[in-house]
């Protein structure tokens, strides 16, 4: 190079520098020099004499393995895919306040002090975090710190907010009707009717579907009764009448006479937002805890198709522990995953009644163009599975297992949830294309929820000493790269049965 070329090739070095140290680059490894070191390459540049042939194909190799060993390095940490330009965070909770962490270095930052904290959910864009603080509904500036209460008393069972996009959230407090709510703005938009709403899912900037609900009171008491998912327009708003556009997607049926009555319920959205996917539930409790069935609702097409076929179940339902070849589930959200890439591939935790101890097997359900289903089975029958998710790529199924308590030697229920607490829990992997099951962790404990972060990366939770009537236990967030255990953050509070305490931007 030049003289000139050599001037413009350092300043370009400490640019990036610059920049890396205020964004905290991925792609910058190399650059990870102090002071002296740096003056001592620059100067090195700037006056170094006549190079050899030989010293100049030794420098050039060394040069390709440290580029290449750099962005080796960076893709096992940073997903393929970042949504908008914010780092990749993680949200959890501990027992003081609620907390993230960046995936790249675990740095922990509180966002709110105190105990009472649940449902973390992370805006599009990664600018936002809503959660609730005992019953109220706050939101977290990311950017620029600090947080803000936006509803109070909200009181419901289901989620009852979600965000439209990287700064509008829907949600609903202990009133009828729903809220919208523009956080970077500080605007609201109200939807005023008799009905109140829940179970909020977003397709797209105008388009969000949700629980309409009923409630009443007579001269036997309080009642409440599921009317249907809805489908919210938001482009579609009276400002005089203060109402959006809203029409009945899927109707529930109250209990009438011998017949239980239908409460839907919805569980994920295909990437697309073509599939809302439904849990089919009777409208009772007892029963609805122990089995719901699944299905779909097309938002193109306008059609429900329930692929288990609960209706036909009512009259005779399923016998206690037993497997069956009906498509049953618990009606978790964590019990279902869609596939990233193709919304017609699907993973579920196959299995009635709601120990976990048996009859629940991971399984990938196939949907065909006449939205019939096939079921894909592939696990060993010796097992038991939790909390199925797709890789980021699509091409893997990720899965907690461990051993199941065979049904027919339980004496004591609480003995047999404490024998299949103790039991070593490890995160599988299921390879799609090559129908290859490979054990990804192998720890004595209690490895639960798993997430792919990047294409050999995945972050899951362990749990020491569980005990999950009681919430007991030493619980950690791990970062497993190719096959390298690192502990992304420590001493949180988890729950092996839902994922309604931690969320993740990638």
């Amino acid at each position: 190079m030049s003289i000139e070329d050599r001037k413009h090739y350092g300043e370009i070095i400490l640019n990036l520098i610059d920049n890396s140290m205020m964004r905290k680059g991925y792609l910058t490894t190399a650059m990870g020099v102090g002071g002296r070191e740096l003056k001592f390459r620059l100067e090195n540049m700037l006056f170094s004499f006549k190079t050899t042939g030989k010293r100049y194909v030794v420098s050039l190799l060394v040069s390709i393995l440290i580029i290449v060993s750099g962005l080796t390095a960076a893709c096992n940490v940073v997903p393929g895919d970042v949504t908008g330009g914010n780092e990749p965070f993680v949200v959890y909770l501990k027992e003081d306040g609620l907390y993230y962490s960046h995936l790249s270095d675990g740095e922990e930052t509180r966002i709110h002090e105190g105990k009472e904290f649940g449902y973390p959910l992370i805006s599009k864009t990664g600018d936002y975090v809503a959660y609730i603080n005992g019953e109220d509904i706050c939101i977290y500036d990311m950017k620029n710190g600090g947080y803000e209460k936006i509803a109070e008393k909200s009181v419901h069972f289901d989620n009852f907010y979600d965000w439209i996009d990287g700064k509008t959230i829907i949600y609903s407090d202990d009133g009828p009707g729903f809220k919208i709510y523009n956080a970077s703005a500080k605007e609201t938009k109200e939807h005023l009717d008799e009905y109140y709403y829940e179970n909020f899912k977003a397709l797209n900037d105008n388009t969000v579907y949700g629980k309409k609900i009923d409630k009443w009171t007579d001269s036997d008491g309080d009642f409440v009764a599921i009317k249907a998912i809805a489908e919210i327009d938001l482009s579609d708003y009276s400002p005089e009448d203060k109402k959006f556009g809203i029409e009945t997607a899927i109707e529930a049926k109250k209990p009438e006479g011998s017949e239980l009555g239908y409460n839907p319920t919805i569980s994920k959205v295909s990437e697309d937002g073509r599939y809302v996917f439904i849990m089919e539930k009777f409208a009772s409790g007892s029963i609805s805890a122990d089995y719901a069935g699944i299905g779909l609702y097309d938002t193109k097409e306008k059609i429900h198709v329930d692929f288990t076929d609960i209706y036909g179940m009512e009259g005779g339902g399923l016998a206690y522990g037993d497997e069956g070849e009906e498509l049953v589930v618990l009606p978790f959200v964590n019990n279902l995953t869609v596939n990233p890439k193709n919304r017609d591939l699907i993973g579920v935790i196959k299995g009635g009644f709601r120990e976990k101890f048996m009859n629940k097997e991971a399984v990938l359900l196939n949907i065909n163009d006449d939205k019939t289903c096939e079921i894909t089975n592939f696990m060993d029958k010796d097992l038991v599975a939790m909390t199925p998710s797709f890789t980021l790529d699509g091409e893997k199924l990720l899965y907690s297992a461990t051993k199941s308590v065979d049904p027919k030697v339980i004496t004591d229920s609480n003995g047999a949830y404490r024998t299949w607490e103790s039991q070593p829990h490890n995160i599988y992997e299921y390879d799609i294309k090559s129908s290859e099951i490979k054990k990804v962790t192998e720890s004595e404990h209690f490895d639960f929820m798993p997430i792919g972060i990047s294409g050999s990366a995945i972050l899951f939770c362990r749990s020491e000493d569980v005990r999950i009537s009681t919430g007991e236990g030493h619980h950690s967030l791990i970062k497993l790269i190719n096959g390298k255990e690192e502990v992304l953050v420590d001493n949180i509070v988890i729950n092996s049965l839902t994922d309604k305490n931690i969320d993740i931007f990638l």
